[in-house]
């Protein structure tokens, strides 16, 4: 199998951030992987003078010298002479090998689910602090494939790799104690070793293939899970929610062929391994006996060797099948967590206590666009402190658009924006967000109490501010009638409430911030004639508190605006000032 550039180039990067979060528990593992592998071969060493001294085949012939000094060491060394003493020190060797055994099984485990956790932490955090513009272009539903079963799946490159480490390095001490006892054998063996391998090379590229597709299979999976559940009611209102089930079945069924041909592929895998097992074996049984005349006792332990080695042969190779099959999640993470980082903010984001940024807001020679079209062209407009500006226009226009350049959420291709003078750059960009109300035509709450709710954009408000928030944004009588008040729970994206007094919860929540700036993007637009009036009176309450922009076409809202701009082909128009 020959690995992709970008594979190698994502293993590199996969090794050197192993190396630097888990650095000590690698270098632990190694050196419990020698440990272990050294004392299999003691307690393997063991078995020759363990069969001497009870008196099997001592009429063969003369056993290795180092064997002579293994048995000659253990009967000086104190314990009691003959079979106890190899019995005891047998013992031992094999429960010290038991004992790292085990305690190598939890470090590995450990060096796992901290890599994981690392991935999962740092790509989650580089999403939530990359550029608006980046991540609103992402589908939703690849961003939490991503993040949840891909990086889940490349714990196990992790956990193949230390098992194919581990394996290299038992294969290595059965090999060596194989050329203490007989070269010969021990080189055929390893020649016998090395022909199993070039055979299972050539299914390799079959687990990267299907590593490949079920990834692409457990995508579509994902998007029509979230596609369907979020449009759930449109769905059923057009009474299409069958397509939806026949797509999740289809792409399901593809999920779990490619299980079943990576199952398959294993299988057989182990099928060709464990035959050429036995076909070496028996061959080496042959040529020990009728052409190298081997004494008994070490073909005996040579075979017990054997049939310990060419099985981590084929383990050796489902390990590497299985990194291949794993291989592909990785790269998909490395290669978000890469676009993550090259579109990040560079913001200086001070958790101390925030001071608030506010003022006279103006756009200076502002050009904004998507691809080789520009929605703004040059723009510049002044919006004086604690006024009411409404952006009309066409759909489409730009309205938002601005909006978001304003509070920085988009980046101008030129122009800028400042705050009293200042202009908004990362060392006040993250104040200046913290000083921000936004309010959206589909308001998003939390399913948790409205009081949780509230306590999003402040968590440190006190009752006396969630009140005062309350009243302002004339949703104070509503939650009186409710029987539990602020500990009323809204439902899934605020599901249990009515349009109307979800958006008077929104506008609250804003409001919790003590915003110096707040933005209202269509905020009315769903809303009947009655609740509509009563945001109108919510916001003519807080005319000459704060700065507001009002994103509009309705009339009774362009009335309270001090200024009123219309955006029609990337400029801007005046209606009133």
């Amino acid at each position: 199998m020959h690995f992709k550039r970008d594979d190698l180039k994502n293993l590199s990067h996969f090794f050197r951030d192993l190396v630097d979060i888990s650095g000590w528990h690698v270098a632990i593992s190694l050196v419990l992987q020698i440990l272990t592998g050294f004392t299999q071969g003691i307690g393997l060493l063991m078995l020759i003078p363990l069969l001497g001294v009870v008196g099997i085949f001592q009429d063969q012939a003369k056993v290795p010298e180092f064997i002579e000094k293994l048995t000659y060491f253990l009967n000086n060394s104190g314990l009691p002479q003959g079979i106890i003493s190899i019995l005891i020190f047998y013992i031992l060797v094999v429960s010290i090998n038991s004992w790292l055994s085990s305690y190598q099984s939890v470090n590995n485990a450990k060096i796992q689910q901290s890599f994981v956790r690392y991935l999962k932490n740092k790509l989650y955090t580089s999403i939530g602090h990359s550029q608006w513009q980046f991540v609103s272009q992402m589908k939703l539903s690849d961003l939490a494939h991503v993040i949840t079963t891909e990086v889940q799946q490349s714990g196990q490159v992790i956990f193949q790799l230390l098992r194919f480490t581990s394996n290299t390095i038992t294969m290595l001490v059965y090999v060596g104690v194989a050329f203490m006892l007989s070269a010969k054998m021990a080189f055929l063996s390893l020649i016998g070793a090395l022909l199993l391998l070039l055979i299972g090379r050539r299914k390799n590229r079959t687990a990267y293939k299907i590593g490949k597709d079920s990834q692409k299979s457990m995508k579509k999976v994902f998007n029509i899970v979230i596609e369907h559940l979020s449009g759930m009611k449109v769905a059923k209102g057009f009474a299409e929610e069958d397509r939806y089930i026949a797509d999740f079945i289809h792409y399901s069924e593809d999920v779990e062929k490619r299980k079943i041909d990576y199952a398959r592929l294993s299988s057989r895998t182990s099928l060709v391994f464990s035959i050429g097992t036995v076909i070496l074996l028996s061959t080496y049984v042959y040529l020990a006996i009728e052409v190298v005349g081997m004494p008994a006792t070490t073909l005996l332990v040579l075979i017990y060797i054997f049939s310990r080695l060419l099985p981590k042969v084929s383990a050796l190779q489902t390990s590497y099948q299985s990194i291949l099959q794993a291989l592909p999640a990785f790269t998909s993470v490395n290669d978000l967590q890469n676009q993550c980082d090259k579109y990040g903010e560079d913001l200086i984001r001070d958790q101390g206590k925030i001071v608030k940024v506010g003022g006279t807001i103006q756009v200076q020679g502002v050009t904004f666009g998507y691809g080789q079209k520009n929605l703004l062209e040059d723009v510049s407009l002044t919006i004086p402190r604690q006024s009411i500006v409404c952006f009309t226009g066409k759909s489409g226009s730009g309205k938002t658009t601005l909006a978001d350049i304003i509070t920085g959420l988009l980046n101008p291709s030129s122009g800028k924006i400042t705050i009293d003078g200042k202009t908004l750059g990362n060392e006040t960009m993250y104040a200046w967000r913290k000083s921000i109300g936004y309010v959206t035509q589909e308001s998003f709450l939390f399913n948790d109490t409205i009081r949780n709710n509230l306590l999003w954009t402040n968590q440190n408000a006190t009752e006396a501010e969630i009140r005062e928030a309350l009243i302002q944004s004339s949703a104070d009588e509503m939650i009186e009638r409710f029987e539990l008040g602020l500990e009323t729970v809204v439902g899934d994206r605020g599901a249990k409430l009515s349009g109307g007094e979800r958006q008077r919860l929104a506008l609250a929540r804003a409001l919790v911030r003590k915003p110096t700036l707040l933005i209202l993007d269509e905020a009315t637009n769903a809303l009947d004639p009655e609740n509509e009036e009563i945001i109108i009176k919510a916001l003519k309450k807080l005319k000459g508190l704060t700065t507001i922009i009002l994103i509009t076409h309705k009339a009774e809202l362009i009335e309270i605006a001090d200024q009123v701009v219309k955006i029609e082909k990337g400029m801007l128009r005046t209606l009133k000032s």
